[in-house]
């Protein structure tokens, strides 16, 4: 994935992210195990012991550490899964460049920075997430008033248009805040001033590899609940089909997870270079046309971090 940076189009960006996964694929894959795992574990711990009439101390306590560990692993899944992303764009980023990096390098620049990648996720969730919060609401409403539960499905569909287009917005937020090392807000605000002029591209990018991702999950799902009416080992069983539903999950997330932060960084360039001419510029730094900037007088050279150079 050593080509020129250039403008693409979204079969080009969509090639592009399908090749350098398969270039580096043990490193993406390495680096997608982390939240594939951590996926695993939740729905695993989510298995909870069965309520009994008259359930013992020793039940009741089996019952909070079941709960426990669901919210522990809960949480441990969402700071592993914003690590896990923010590797994989500077994997995708150093690739783009011709560069090497190791899957413990990459995954270990972020994990003193996870309460700043862990916010920008809840910037983002808010930022999408209000408009189909408050459809679901209404739909809630409106369906109880006409004692139709069906009614929701239509309503909660239109109430996701603008939380898409709203993500769609600040998606590149997320290779912003690896790629320059930018705090949770200053690189949200990157990302939606970088997302001008390209949404549709950007939408195009974020919805191909999340569709087939859901039709794998989806599709796998099914042959899981057509074998629980024909296997007494997966029938009534909820911890094997938790198993199975985890191992579904955690494929999924080796093979698409990778693939959606390729995309996003091949797309935070492409933005890049419509708009900052970021191809030029790095052509001429590779000929050396560009001249360091030097340090004002009693700054040594560590005192700025990449986050500080524009």
């Amino acid at each position: 994935m050593t080509e020129p940076l250039r403008p693409l189009n979204m079969g080009g960006i969509l090639d592009r992210a399908i090749q350098g996964y398969r270039e580096k694929f043990s490193l993406f894959a390495g680096l997608a195990v982390f939240p594939g795992l951590t996926q695993l574990a939740v729905g695993l711990a989510a298995v909870h012991p069965k309520t009994t009439t008259d359930p013992s101390g020793g039940h009741i306590a089996l019952v909070i550490a079941s709960y426990l560990a669901s919210l522990v692993f809960t949480i441990a899944n969402l700071v592993i899964q914003a690590i896990a992303m923010a590797a994989m764009c500077l994997a995708a980023s150093e690739t783009l460049h011709g560069k090497s990096i190791a899957i413990r390098t990459a995954f270990g620049a972020f994990t003193s920075r996870a309460a700043r990648l862990v916010g920008l996720e809840f910037l983002q969730g808010f930022y999408a997430g209000w408009p189909i919060i408050i459809v679901a609401v209404i739909g809630g409403v409106v369906a109880a008033a006409a004692s139709s539960p069906y009614l929701m499905v239509p309503i909660l569909a239109v109430g996701t248009i603008p939380s898409v287009a709203l993500y769609v917005r600040c998606a590149l937020a997320t290779p912003a805040c690896a790629i320059e090392d930018l705090p949770a807000t200053t690189a949200f605000g990157r990302g939606v001033k970088l997302s001008e002029g390209g949404r549709w591209r950007i939408c195009g990018g974020i919805f191909f590899p999340a569709v087939a991702a859901i039709g794998f999950t989806v599709g796998w799902n099914f042959v899981i609940a057509a074998l629980q009416g024909t296997s007494p080992f997966l029938a009534g069983n909820p911890l094997a089909d938790a198993a199975l539903t985890g191992i579904v999950t955690f494929v999924a997330d080796l093979i698409f997870l990778p693939i959606s932060a390729i995309v996003l960084t091949v797309l935070y360039y492409d933005q890049r270079i419509r708009r900052e001419g970021y191809d030029i510029e790095r052509m001429m730094d590779d000929a050396g046309l560009i001249a360091p900037v030097p340090p004002l007088a009693g700054d040594s050279p560590t005192a700025l971090g990449a986050g500080d150079i524009q």
